[in-house]
């Protein structure tokens, strides 16, 4: 990049003044095309010119000098390490008319067909050249070509290296204008004039597809992820739902970022450097300048070690998206630390691109994908009952089937238990019978059909008769409780914003303690489940909400069932059975008589101490229990993390032990996991830490995938 302002603008000769084909030599590739067939080359490289060596600024003067142009939410293909912080180039202006920018901070490609943006080391030598496999291709000034997708030379002198890639992510100018004001940007001259980003594929890109991996739909966009050794591809439809994704490749932890204001994704190794000062770039002929290892920060600071680091997302932090165990410092998408102890730190940034799951798999066929599609399969049942059992119940989630409206409430009758609905887009309002165990939300936990008022916006599930007409309510919440099930708090939906995290925690604490103190005074709710008059044992099935208090309980603590008179009872067996939590209790001898099997039955209890509640950890971890015990424990006591949306997968909402293990793979799955894991020796408690590092924050509460 020039540092004056008054510099030609270079031009790029045509080489070639008709389209032709030419054979690559790249390897073979998995999908596509005849067995043993090679990807073709549409070399076209007066398709785009290409911008060389464009003189710079920074963000906040071009920001000035465009601010009736550039727009908040103009994409920007950002680079975020090296001189002033990195620097961030306008789509618009610049990558969607060039596509390749040959410069002294970088080497930057657009490929709007396949979906990504990114940079290579600094070069003068490249031009824009064609496409291969629907992925761009740059030619270097030696006659090599290269993929812009992966940097891998397929062609020519350099055939089997691979450029250096810099840390890039995509973001919004806005965005990075706000945090990174003295980034450097492109000096915006007139006639840098914008060009909007392409909605149809070039037919040209298009031609030289081959068929695409099935594995996951061709374009979906996914955040590709190359160590070295391996690839592998997180979908950005399910990093979306969780934000935030603990992972391992190659025996080494890596974590996954998402932003989901900018839609921005980036991967990282958990180790942090100190903050260092670069000079700005000082080229050569060819573009490129002298290594720079960059002057500590603050001057005169000692060095430092590079620090391992324990990241999760941290919702509702003002400073920024993520943050460490360790010194409770704040991260943001970039990998660089924004606030706390170590400010300016960065993250060692592991090679990463958003890009179409077509345009990945064909330069990584043998790429893994993160997330329910790259879990093995599960294993065939091979005993007569799977095999029956299987065909009884099919494939099917029991979510899937019923139907999810939008409703406004008309009137609340909780004697009765019932609930009269203005369905949306319906005009009779109607009332509704809630079922006995019915799932209630309020304020984004659990409540009572009485705290819903006329007027509230509601989400409800309809439980369905044999013939599929919807006959009662299984599940009521409110909008807030509706965005926390979803994910959704703090984020913007078409229709309007969410509630905030800051606005949103008070209110669900609150509902908590009420919450507390109700099952305090009126005992947790349950329903009986087995009577055996005779041994003087009955059995009660805790409601879903009762998971905590209810698995808190051991053989030998005493109860009271609140019957007409009340009846003490003494805990003989806790089970946890998906959702629920199985007390059986012995009674008096003729306590028991007049209970129906059936009946609705609340036991109260000893409240737990109030960590039972706050801690991350299931009550009854770590409890005897043979190895299957111990395995069906976990898909009792955790949830499923699958990408399924819709709001269909029954084991997201109900425990991973309720999803059809016939038509998701989860469940086995995860049982292979913890095999894996107890095989090792390990403890619950261990397993747990685990799996929360790997399958993230939604293990451990009831979601749905929106």
């Amino acid at each position: 990049m020039k540092n004056k302002p008054q510099i030609r603008k270079a031009k790029i000769a045509v080489s070639l003044a008709i389209v032709f084909l030419v054979s690559s030599v790249a390897g073979n590739h998995s999908f596509g095309g005849e067995p043993g067939s090679e990807p073709n080359v549409l070399a076209k490289p007066d398709a785009f010119e290409t911008l060389v060596n464009p003189s710079c600024s920074h963000c906040r003067d071009e920001a000035k000098r465009r601010a009736g142009e550039l727009k908040s939410d103009d994409r920007v293909l950002a680079w975020t390490r090296g001189y002033s912080e990195g620097g961030a180039i306008p789509i618009r202006f610049f990558l969607a008319p060039y596509r390749v920018i040959s410069d002294s901070y970088g080497v930057f490609v657009y490929d709007p067909d396949a979906g990504f943006a990114r940079g290579y080391a600094p070069s003068y030598e490249f031009r824009f050249h064609g496409w291969r496999d629907g992925v761009m291709v740059m030619k270097h000034k030696d006659g090599t070509l290269f993929s812009t997708l992966t940097g891998l030379a397929f062609e020519g002198p350099r055939k089997g290296t691979r450029l250096q890639p810099i840390p890039t992510v995509v973001s919004n100018w806005g965005s990075w204008l706000e945090h990174y004001p003295n980034a450097v940007a492109y000096h915006m001259f007139d006639k840098y004039q914008p060009k909007e980003i392409p909605t149809t594929v070039n037919p040209d890109s298009l031609a030289t597809r081959r068929k695409s991996d099935p594995r996951l739909e061709t374009d979906c966009s996914v955040l590709g992820v190359w160590t070295g050794k391996s690839a592998r591809a997180y979908p950005i439809d399910g990093l979306n739902r969780v934000g935030f994704i603990a992972d391992e490749i190659d025996g080494q932890p890596l974590v996954v970022l998402w932003e989901p204001m900018t839609q921005t994704a980036s991967a990282y190794r958990p180790i942090a450097s100190q903050p260092r000062k670069f000079l700005g770039p000082r080229p050569d002929a060819t573009g490129v300048s002298k290594p720079d290892a960059g002057s500590l920060l603050p001057p005169g600071a000692a060095p430092l070690p590079p620090r391992s680091l324990t990241l999760h997302a941290a919702a509702g932090a003002a400073g920024g998206p993520f943050e460490d165990a360790e010194t409770k410092s704040q991260w943001d998408v970039a990998g660089r630390c924004v606030k706390g102890e170590l400010l300016g730190w960065t993250l060692e940034w592991v090679d990463s691109v958003q890009v179409k799951w077509f345009a990945w798999s064909a330069e990584y066929p043998q790429t893994s994908i993160h997330g329910a599609q790259s879990q093995p399969a599960p294993t065939k049942p091979t005993t007569d009952v799977a095999k029956k059992a299987k065909e009884i119940a099919g494939t099917s989630e029991f979510l899937r089937l019923l139907p999810k409206p939008f409703a406004s409430v008309v009137a609340i009758d909780p004697q009765a238990r019932t609930i009269t609905l203005q369905m949306d887009g319906e005009k009779e309002s109607k009332a509704w019978p809630i079922e006995p165990d019915a799932e209630i939300k309020c304020e984004g936990w659990w409540g009572r059909l009485e705290q819903f008022k006329p007027g509230d916006k509601v989400w409800v599930w309809l439980k369905l008769d044999r013939k599929k007409q919807p006959m009662s309510i299984v599940m009521l919440a409110d909008e807030i409780s509706r965005y926390e099930i979803q994910n959704l708090i703090g984020k913007v939906l078409k229709e309007k914003p969410t509630i905030t995290r800051k606005e949103f925690e008070p209110r669900q604490e609150a509902q908590r303690a009420w919450l507390r103190k109700t099952w305090m005074d009126n005992g947790l709710p349950g329903t009986l489940t087995f009577h055996h008059i005779f041994s003087g044992e009955v059995e009660v099935a805790l409601d879903h909400e009762a998971m905590r208090w209810g698995r808190s309980l051991s053989p030998g603590d005493t109860v009271t069932l609140l019957a007409a008179p009340p009846i003490k009872g003494v805990v003989k067996v806790v089970t946890p059975w998906r959702e629920r939590t199985i007390l059986r209790i012995v009674v008096g001898e003729l306590e028991s008589s007049e209970l129906k099997i059936g009946q609705r039955l609340n036991v109260r209890m000893t409240p737990p101490p109030e960590s039972v509640d706050a801690s991350p950890y299931p009550p009854d971890m770590d409890r005897p229990r043979s190895r299957t015990e111990r395995i069906e424990w976990f898909l009792a006591s955790t949830y499923c993390n699958c990408f399924i949306s819709k709001s269909i997968c029954t084991g997201h909402f109900y425990t991973l032990a309720s999803c059809n293990p016939n038509g998701c793979g989860t469940p086995n799955y995860r049982r292979s996991q913890v095999a894996k894991m107890i095989d090792q020796g390990m403890t619950d408690r261990q397993i747990l830490d685990e799996l929360s590092k790997t399958e993230g924050p939604l293990l451990l509460r009831p979601h749905l995938l929106p």
